[in-house]
């Protein structure tokens, strides 16, 4: 999850820090219609121009084009598009210690709360059953350290790159779907600024702090453990695809999240806990997205997440349908076998230049052939 080496999502920060490399080096946004950008070709562009009679237009100053929405959205950087699309998906999004629970942390909305977030154990050393608590969230971290190996390969690709595996439930990539990859990734960052915050305030350790008989097989990352950065945008990634590309749940998408989480368990930098959380804090989050971005949410609600879905990795997202399917309060479908679109994107039109989400929602419309 992000912090000062993010792990939020490397993969936005690798493309943010790419996109900024090409822009202080030379890239898209610096070059010239046949080559990139140098000294010698300005010199010599300079040159040419002073050749030129370079007199403004005497009717210059009764016409200044101004693009349209679409045409201005069109012509930003890739950074310039993902910082305001996350800023409009985070708008009002905060969080703070809770005044009424210890080892509690309030996401909230407009200043009213929608998700709380716990640590795994107390973080008072002298707290009732403190030790034992953490004895036992510290147990199942041990208990996957002989499964490692056939995880390996995921756990190393996932430490960077988690949008490909989602990409198996739905063909895409950044050249067939540009748009949507951005939205995707703008998704990524904003929940990742909730996290960061969450993190910081819980400052739950991670588990080789508690023993060194996790032995981790990749870098602890420094920041703290609660909530699961990966299992956090892993959900919030699946709920958002659910709702872009199907309009309904998605097994396959619920399974691949869930996989992510409990990948990081296995690994040995996270407990069963932070994925818990993580998976609220989607759940929390999902809506207000969807909303943002003109869709409707497939995500199930944060008291469901609480009564329904605690378990970790793939059981858990079985166990968690079949205690939802055996409510008989409960009428909404949780999963689907294998989901079809359900009907045709409808973005609303935006209604100003500020309507960055909806005028990018536009382009995603197409893409996916809505």
């Amino acid at each position: 999850m992000p912090f000062a080496q993010t792990q939020q999502t490397q993969q936005t920060q690798q493309t943010q820090q790419t996109q900024q490399t090409q822009q202080t080096q030379g890239g898209p946004g610096m070059a010239h219609a046949g080559q990139g950008g140098s000294l010698g070709l300005s010199l010599t562009l300079d040159s040419v121009a002073l050749t030129l009679p370079g007199q403004a237009d005497p009717s210059v100053s009764n016409h200044v084009p101004l693009p349209s929405w679409e045409m201005a959205w069109a012509r930003l950087q890739p950074l310039h598009r993902h910082i305001m699309m996350t800023e409009k998906l985070a708008e009002g999004l905060s969080v703070a210690m809770s005044n009424s629970a210890a080892d509690t942390v309030e996401v909230k909305l407009d200043g009213a709360v929608i998700c709380e977030m716990t640590s795994p154990f107390p973080s008072d050393p002298n707290a009732p059953d403190g030790a034992a608590k953490a004895k036992a969230a510290l147990q199942p971290v041990l208990d996957r350290r002989w499964l490692r190996a056939e995880r390996a390969g995921e756990i190393v690709a996932q430490q960077t790159d988690i949008l490909s595996f989602l990409g198996l439930s739905y063909p895409m990539s950044r050249y067939s779907h540009p748009m949507t990859m951005a939205v995707l990734d703008a998704v990524l960052a904003a929940i990742g600024k909730v996290v960061v915050q969450a993190k910081h305030l819980l400052n739950a350790p991670r588990p080789i702090q508690l023993s060194s008989a996790v032995s981790p097989i990749i870098a602890t990352p420094a920041h703290a453990a609660c909530p699961s950065g990966h299992a956090s945008e892993a959900y919030a990634m699946a709920f958002a695809m659910e709702a872009l590309m199907f309009g309904c749940a998605s097994t396959e998408l619920r399974l691949i999240a869930a996989r992510i989480e409990e990948n990081r368990i296995f690994s040995g930098v996270h407990y069963e806990h932070d994925g818990w959380m993580g998976r609220k804090l989607a759940a929390a989050v999902a809506p207000i997205f969807a909303q943002r971005l003109g869709l409707t949410s497939t995500a199930p609600t944060v008291a469901e997440v609480d009564q329904y879905w605690s378990a970790s990795g793939e059981t858990g997202v079985w166990s968690a349908y079949a205690a939802h399917q055996a409510d008989p309060s409960q009428t909404v479908e949780w999963l689907s076998g294998a989901p079809e679109k359900t009907g045709g994107l409808n973005p609303p039109a935006p209604t100003g230049r500020d309507d960055v989400l909806a005028i990018a929602m536009q382009k995603v419309a197409q893409e996916i052939g809505a």
